[in-house]
């Protein structure tokens, strides 16, 4: 499925939704590229800004009173590990994000789309090629808080949360995958010892299509008849000969 199926119509400028908050994607950016591995950062936190954004969206009583909100003041940090703050984790519960390792699965023959690049070029025939290849991977959300219970509490409100929407993303966004498939155990932070962090893995996977255009169309055909003084036709074909 391409970005393009989905992609609504450009704007000048992307509008607050009824929380208040402003998309942290770039939805123009993304229609024209694709998925990249740094988007999906971006996504899990707007994602995760939109639920702590309104106490309604929040399951938990214990966890209604850490409303997110831009500014040094909010009531839960929500960014990605590049951006931790000690001196802020160590006040208010924190969700951070961290891009794991990603893996290429080539669909088709070695990648190749047979047939695609013929039948959409039937005048450039051979001359345009079509790709495809699935990329996996996943990221891990480390769920943070002081005490032992309050952060089993904070990670199964993020648990539900994604889990209880990981049809609709796959769905509208166009990817193969998205899912939790690990919540590790719970330990103390290395980085404040009176904090307890539980970490949740989401896997995903996005394909990534495209095609090549030779500056030469390929040879179909040789006739060697006039080389071997043969009357008629007498010729070498290649695999690029067409419908």
């Amino acid at each position: 499925m391409s970005t393009a199926d989905w992609c609504p119509t450009p704007v000048e400028s992307q509008p607050r939704d009824p929380a208040g908050v402003q998309s942290t994607i770039n939805l123009s950016y993304l229609c024209q590229n694709g998925w990249q591995p740094l988007l999906i950062t971006g996504f899990l936190r707007d994602l995760l800004i939109r639920e702590w954004s309104n106490p309604l969206n929040i399951i938990s009583p214990e966890m209604k009173q850490y409303i997110w909100k831009e500014g040094p003041d909010t009531g839960i940090l929500i960014e990605s590990v590049h951006r931790y703050r000690a001196d802020v984790v160590e006040k208010r519960p924190a969700i951070m994000i961290k891009r794991n390792s990603f893996r290429n699965m080539q669909l088709g023959f070695a990648g190749q789309i047979f047939g695609g690049g013929m039948t959409a070029y039937q005048n450039e025939k051979g001359a345009i090629s079509r790709h495809a290849t699935i990329f996996t991977g996943s990221h891990t959300l480390f769920c943070i808080h002081k005490t032992g219970a309050s952060t089993e509490i904070l990670a199964s409100e993020v648990l539900g949360h994604l889990t209880a929407f990981s049809w609709p993303i796959r769905r509208d966004l166009g990817l193969r995958q998205f899912s939790v498939t690990e919540v590790g155990n719970i330990q103390e932070l290395e980085e404040a010892s009176e904090n307890y962090v539980v970490p949740i893995t989401v896997g995903w996977g996005y394909e990534f299509v495209w095609q090549l255009k030779e500056q030469s169309l390929p040879l179909q055909s040789i006739s060697i008849a006039s080389l071997l003084g043969v009357d008629g036709e007498l010729g070498l074909g290649t695999p690029y000969q067409g419908l």
